[in-house]
C-alpha cells in the first residue's frame, strides 16, 4: 500500500483534474443491436437451465458460459447432445484444439518411451564407458584434463543412475554421483548458479506416474540443464575445467559414429517438435576446435591456459549463440555469461524469452512474475491482452516499452519462422483467435466478451501447449446410428487451415524420422480431415450461405447434420479398436516462469470443460440457440519453489479448491467472481494504484463496474477521489 503522502498528492492531482478539465466521465458500454430470441429456447432449457441473471447475460453477449457445469471428457459432452435434434451443436475451436492436445500428448509419450528413452539409455551408458577410459588414460601430470576426465565419468554416470538405479559407479565418481542423484530425486534444493534448482526434476506433465518417463524426464533435464562454463571471472580454473570437459565430449562423440547417430537422433526429433537448443551444442564446439587448432588438436593441448584463452575468443564469435533465457537461479542478473555449453540443452521458445524480458532486471522490480497476457500481446498482437494489462502497465512503468519492443519483434516474424517447428507453429494456428471480430462475423463475436472468451481458450491452449513440452491412453462397440438436427461450427476459418496443416506437419515430418506411431499418424490424419470439412462449414458461414440438412437430396444428412453427430465422431475417435487414441480430461497444469528473488513460482492451468450457449441467425433470418463447449483457463503463483504436478492440480479440481478465474473472465461467464468494490487491478486490496486506473477510465471514457464506486453509470474523477479515501482508510465502499 502507498504511504500517506503519495494518497495525498494523488488526491490533488484528482482535485485539479476535476476543476480544470470538469469531471472526466466514461459510462459503461451498450449494445444498441437487438439479440433474437431462439426459435430452439425450449429444448436448450431442457439441458441447461437458465435464471433471468443467466438470460439477460445471454441476450447481452450473444453468448454465455456456465461456470457452475464443469465436464470432464470432451466426448461425454458432445455425445449428450447427439439425440436432441432441437439443439444446435455448436462446434467450438476448443473442443478441436483439445483433441490435437491429446493426439499430440499421446504421441509423445509413445515417440519417449519406443524411441527416445532407448537411445538416450544406449548413448549414456557407451559416453560413461568412454569417459572412465579417458579418466584412466589421462596422465596425472595433465591437472586440469585429469580433473576434467573425472567430472565426465561423474556427469555420465550421473545419466546412467537416473536410468537404472542398479548402474555401477566408479570410487572416484561415488561421492559426487551420489550427492546429485539424490538432489535430483529428493527435487527440492534450490542453489544460485553456479549450482542448479534440483526442484526442476520433479517429474510433472505427463511424465508423472510412469516409471519410465519418470526416469527419462529426470535424465533428460539433467542432459539439457548442466552447464559448462567457457568463462567465470569469479571461478577461473572452474571454467578452464569445464571447458576441457565440454571438448572431451565433444571429440567422444565425433570419434564414434554410433554415439553421434544416438545424439543426432534425440536432438533432431525434439529440434522438429520444439525447435533448437538455447546454448552452445557439442556439434558447435568441435567446429570451435577445428577452427582454432585445425586437424591435429589433441585434448592435452588444453592444459595450457593460453590455448584455453585462444577458444574463449573463438566462442565470442556471432556463430556461437548467446542464450536468451536465464537457466537457473541467480543472486544477480550478470552472475551467468550469456554464453556457455550444454550436452543437450534446454530449447530456446518464444513465450519463454517474453517472460525473461518483462521481468527483472528489463523491470525494475525484484518480486515481479509476469503474466499469460503478456505473451498472447506480445507474440499475437492481441489488442485486448494489451488492454486487459493496463493495470499491469500503471504497477510496473517499465513493461509498456518492453511490450512494445517485443511486439514488433515477433511483427518482423515471417509465416516461415511461425512454421520452422511444432511449438510455434501451434502459436500461429492460435493466432486468428485473437482479432476484433467485425461486422461480417455473427452478432454474439461482435463484442469484447467474445474477445475474451478467445483469450480464455488460446490461454487454455497454451497452457497445454506448455504442459506437453515441460521437459523439453475398451470401449463397448458402439453401433453407428444416424446424426440428424442443426449444427453450427465456431466461424474462424483462418484457423482451421492452420490447425489442419499442423497435423499434416506433425505428420509428415515424423514419419519421415520414423518415430511417428502408427496410431498417431492415423489420428493426425483424421483430425486433419475433420478440420478440412469444418473449415468449409466455416468459410459458408462467413459468406452467409445456408448449412445443408437432411432435406430433400441429403438423404444421408446434410452439412448441419454433420456437425450434430460430432459427438459420434468423438467417440470412434477415442475408441481403442483399430487406430484408437485414449482420451484425457482436460485438467493439467505447467509452471512456466520462477521469480529467485522470491522463490515464487508461477503456473498456468486448464480446468473442465465449460458449456457455452450461442445464439445466432441462419441466412433465412431465423434465429437459432447453440451449445457448444470451452475450457477453463486459470492462472496463480505457488511460493517456495513449489511446482504443482497434474495430480495435486487435479486434486483441486475435484476438491473444489481452484484458484480464481481470471478477473477478466466476468465479461463471459455466469456466474461472475465476487469482486471487491474499487479493486480495479484485482489484487485484493483498494490502494492508490486502483486510484490511478480509475482516472486513466475516467480521462478516455472507459467503463469497469468496479470503478463506479458512486454507481451512477459511468466512471468519473470523483470516482477516483473516493478511491483514494477507501485506501486511506476515511471511507468505506459498498
Amino acid at each position: 500500500m502507498r504511504n500517506k503522502p503519495e494518497l495525498k498528492a494523488l488526491a490533488i492531482f484528482i482535485a485539479i483534474a476535476m476543476i480544470a478539465g470538469g469531471t472526466a466521465t466514461g459510462a459503461a458500454s451498450t449494445n444498441d443491436s437487438e439479440m433474437p430470441y431462439p426459435a430452439n429456447m425450449d429444448a436448450i432449457e431442457e439441458i441447461y437451465s437458465l435464471d433471468d441473471d443467466a438470460k439477460k447475460k445471454l441476450f447481452e453477449n450473444g453468448f454465455v458460459v456456465l461456470k457452475d457445469h464443469e465436464n470432464g471428457n470432451i466426448s461425454d459432452c458432445y455425445w449428450g447432445l447427439f439425440g436432441k435434434s432441437d439443439v444446435s451443436v455448436f462446434i467450438t475451436t476448443d473442443a478441436l484444439l483439445h483433441i490435437f492436445h491429446v493426439v499430440h500428448d499421446d504421441m509423445l509419450k509413445e515417440i519417449e518411451k519406443e524411441h527416445l528413452y532407448n537411445s538416450t539409455e544406449l548413448l549414456v551408458q557407451d559416453m560413461q564407458k568412454r569417459s572412465m577410459d579417458e579418466y584412466q588414460n589421462t596422465s596425472t601430470d595433465l591437472l586440469h584434463v585429469k580433473e576434467a576426465a573425472r567430472r565426465n565419468v561423474v556427469f555420465t554416470t550421473v545419466a546412467c543412475k537416473l536410468l537404472n538405479d542398479s548402474y555401477p559407479v566408479p570410487d572416484y565418481a561415488e561421492e559426487n554421483v551420489t550427492e546429485h542423484v539424490r538432489k535430483i530425486l529428493e527435487h527440492s534444493a534450490t542453489e544460485f548458479y553456479p549450482g542448479d534448482d534440483y526442484t526442476q526434476y520433479k517429474p510433472r506433465g505427463h511424465y508423472e506416474g510412469d516409471p519410465a518417463l519418470e526416469q527419462y524426464f529426470r535424465c533428460m533435464k539433467w542432459l539439457s540443464r548442466r552447464i559448462f562454463r567457457i568463462e567465470d571471472p569469479t571461478h577461473p580454473e572452474e571454467s578452464h575445467i569445464e571447458i576441457v570437459q565440454a571438448v572431451m565430449i565433444s571429440e567422444m562423440l565425433q570419434d564414434s559414429p554410433d554415439d553421434m547417430r544416438l545424439w543426432g537422433k534425440i536432438y533432431n526429433v525434439t529440434r522438429l517438435l520444439v525447435g533448437t537448443a538455447d546454448s552452445i551444442t557439442p556439434v558447435m564446439v568441435k567446429n570451435a576446435t577445428d577452427n582454432v587448432f585445425g586437424t591435429n588438436f589433441t585434448v592435452s593441448m588444453l592444459e595450457n591456459a593460453s590455448n584455453i584463452e585462444k577458444l574463449r575468443v573463438e566462442f565470442k564469435k556471432p556463430e556461437y549463440p548467446e542464450s536468451e533465457i536465464i537457466p537457473v537461479p541467480l543472486h544477480s542478473p550478470g552472475d551467468i555469461p550469456p554464453k556457455y555449453i550444454q550436452f543437450m540443452g534446454e530449447r530456446y521458445v518464444p513465450d519463454s524469452y517474453v517472460f525473461q524480458q518483462d521481468t527483472f532486471p528489463h523491470i525494475d522490480n525484484l518480486t515481479r512474475l509476469p503474466k499469460g497476457l503478456e505473451v498472447m500481446a506480445t507474440m499475437l498482437g492481441s489488442d485486448r491482452a494489451d488492454q486487459l494489462l493496463e493495470s499491469e502497465k500503471e504497477t510496473y512503468p517499465d513493461l509498456e516499452s518492453q511490450m512494445n519492443k517485443l511486439e514488433r519483434e515477433f511483427g518482423n516474424y515471417t509465416v516461415e519462422d511461425w512454421k520452422k517447428n511444432v511449438y510455434c507453429n501451434w502459436f500461429y494456428t492460435l493466432d486468428p483467435l485473437l482479432v476484433e471480430f467485425n461486422e461480417s462475423y455473427p452478432l454474439f463475436m461482435q463484442n469484447t466478451a467474445w474477445q475474451d472468451e478467445k483469450l480464455n481458450t488460446a490461454l487454455s491452449s497454451w497452457t497445454q501447449l506448455r504442459h506437453d513440452y515441460l521437459l523439453y491412453a475398451k470401449q463397448t462397440y458402439i453401433p453407428c446410428p444416424v446424426a440428424e438436427g442443426y449444427g453450427y461450427v465456431e466461424p474462424i476459418p483462418e484457423f482451421y487451415i492452420r490447425l489442419e496443416s499442423l497435423c499434416r506437419k506433425i505428420e509428415t515430418e515424423l514419419s519421415e524420422e520414423g518415430v511417428l506411431p502408427e496410431k498417431h499418424r492415423y489420428g493426425f490424419s483424421s483430425l486433419a480431415g475433420k478440420l478440412d470439412t469444418f473449415g468449409t462449414y466455416a468459410q459458408k458461414i462467413t459468406r452467409n450461405e445456408t448449412l445443408t440438412t437432411r432435406d430433400g437430396e441429403y438423404v444421408y444428412g446434410g452439412e448441419q447434420d454433420d456437425i450434430h453427430g460430432f459427438g459420434l465422431w468423438l467417440l470412434g475417435f477415442f475408441s481403442e479398436r483399430e487406430y484408437g487414441i485414449m482420451e484425457e480430461e482436460p485438467t493439467l497444469v505447467a509452471d512456466v516462469c520462477t521469480n529467485s528473488n522470491t522463490g515464487k513460482v508461477l503456473h498456468e492451468g486448464v480446468g473442465r470443460f465449460n458449456p457455452v450457449i450461442i445464439v445466432y441467425r441462419e441466412p433465412d433470418g431465423k434465429a437459432l440457440a447453440g451449445i457448444g463447449y470451452v475450457m477453463s483457463y486459470y492462472e496463480f503463483e505457488e511460493e517456495n519453489y513449489t511446482r504443482i504436478s497434474d495430480s495435486e492440480w487435479k486434486k483441486w479440481v475435484e476438491t473444489d479448491a481452484l484458484p480464481p478465474r481470471p478477473f477478466w473472465t466476468d465479461s463471459f461467464l455466469y456466474p461472475v467472481e465476487e469482486q471487491m468494490m474499487g479493486d480495479l487491478n484485482r489484487d485484493g486490496v483498494v490502494t492508490a494504484a486502483d486510484a490511478g486506473i480509475a482516472l486513466q477510465l475516467a480521462a478516455r471514457g472507459g467503463y469497469d463496474d468496479l470503478a463506479d464506486v458512486n454507481c451512477d453509470g459511468r466512471v468519473t474523477s470523483l470516482d477516483s477521489l473516493m478511491i483514494v479515501q477507501a485506501a486511506a482508510g476515511r471511507i468505506e465502499l459498498d
